[in-house]
């Protein structure tokens, strides 16, 4: 399993808990924990790669203290997820 995949993981299984504390925030996550919170992707991204470089983090954004806030669909005319 990818640190993606467990970063993801540890996201939703924690989902209630990181809202109370983090609401509305992105979540930088490295190995499944919270390492900073930003008011912004574009911030939090910045500040990751600064800090930790490409591919060695994922951001979430905590927008809901329910799974299926986490639940979008995107479609296409060729392709639907």
């Amino acid at each position: 399993m990818s640190e993606i995949d467990k970063n993801y993981n540890y996201f939703m299984s924690h989902l209630k808990e990181l809202y109370a504390k983090y609401p509305g925030k992105f979540l930088v996550l490295k190995e499944c924990e919270v390492v900073d919170a930003f008011d912004d992707l574009a911030t939090a991204y910045k500040n990751a790669v600064d800090k930790y470089g490409q591919g060695h983090f994922s951001i979430q954004e905590c927008k809901s203290d329910r799974p299926e806030g986490y639940v979008e669909v995107f479609s296409s005319s060729c392709v639907s997820f």
